[in-house]
């Protein structure tokens, strides 16, 4: 079985870890990027296409023909800009194909709508609110499917969480795209006291006591699995748009057996082996007095991330939701993943 996912080819994005678990499972993937091949620059492509539909319905049939040459068995769309005429030609392209949509983002990510107007023959979304609006007010086939991790990428370095910490020596660690939101809970914490490392991408506005704290670089690889694995206390702040759902962090940082404070929402209560209220906040002064304890608590905070860690490994890979995705859209797969000894 061939899958064709059209998105980013980047490194540890959704669509590489969507592509490596369908190899993973038995299956051929091939990523098909939207901006590869055009002659703009892939800033000016997306705006271009935002804002000249002309341009937007030429870039998205001649998007759809590269999909189609790929004879796929199945489509996967991670892209959310795309225009609706990509569907209707795929389908034209390839009659009897099954076209399905994955969001991976919060709610205010939904571009101009395309995904709802667009025919998709599934819909699916780690938001639990998306979902029930998408089929109970849209009328769309919509399913709702978690985020999780890859453990080929996100990996345990082999070294007990202890050592690890005092290598690295990171009281509170925070990554990802550094927006204003992000940034004022950053300076609350600074403000307490708390000693914050900062990686990702760093964002307009920034406090200067936050842009003393940014490293200048994004997480990846090797080092992504060290530094989170290393810092004490991993600080995930989810984007204010997260209805109910977590973000893709929550379970990389899981998974990779670092020790994780996060806001509270509704659907980590199936998500968590450890009570919820244990490695969650509701505020950032509570989350401030949970960092003070767990600094100060070491033993505990390394139990349930350990905790965390083989739950993790056990329910929440992208092995596990992708086989899922498969079986809603009625196809299958060679073989099922192989849950490996953590």
């Amino acid at each position: 079985m061939k899958i064709a996912i059209v998105g980013s080819r980047a490194f540890d994005s959704l669509e590489y870890h969507l592509a490596d678990s369908v190899r993973a499972l038995g299956g051929q993937a091939v990523c098909v990027d939207g901006a590869s091949r055009y002659t703009l620059a892939r800033k000016a492509h997306y705006w271009v296409s935002r804002f000249v539909e002309s341009y937007d319905r030429a870039a998205c049939r001649q998007l759809a023909r590269r999909v189609a040459a790929e004879r796929p068995d199945l489509v996967l769309v991670v892209y959310r800009h795309l225009h609706p005429i990509f569907v209707d030609t795929v389908k034209q392209l390839l009659p009897g194909i099954v076209v399905a949509q994955i969001n991976p983002d919060a709610l205010s990510n939904l571009e101009k709508q395309q995904v709802i107007a667009a025919d998709f023959d599934h819909y699916f979304t780690k938001e639990p609110y998306i979902a029930d609006f998408l089929r109970n007010k849209a009328g769309l086939n919509a399913h709702y499917l978690p985020e999780g991790f890859n453990p080929r990428i996100h990996r345990r370095p082999d070294l007990d969480k202890a050592t690890a910490e005092q290598q690295t020596n990171i009281d509170v660690l925070l990554y990802g795209g550094l927006y204003a939101y992000r940034a004022r809970m950053v300076d609350q914490l600074q403000r307490a006291g708390v000693r914050v490392a900062v990686f990702g991408s760093e964002g307009p506005y920034l406090p200067a006591s936050v842009r003393s704290a940014f490293q200048g670089r994004y997480l990846v690889g090797d080092e992504k699995n060290r530094l989170l694995y290393g810092a004490r206390i991993v600080f995930n702040n989810f984007h204010y748009a997260e209805v109910t759902s977590a973000n893709q962090k929550y379970f990389e940082i899981n998974g990779i057996g670092g020790f994780q404070l996060c806001d509270y929402k509704p659907t980590l209560d199936e998500y968590s082996l450890v009570p919820t209220e244990r490695v969650t906040y509701r505020t950032t002064a509570e989350a401030i007095d949970m960092i003070r304890y767990f600094l100060a608590h070491p033993a505990e905070r390394h139990t349930l991330a350990d905790c965390q860690h083989t739950h993790f490994q056990q329910h929440h890979t992208f092995d596990q939701r992708v086989d899922e995705l498969l079986r809603i859209t009625g196809h299958s797969l060679p073989i099922m993943h192989e849950r490996r000894p953590v």
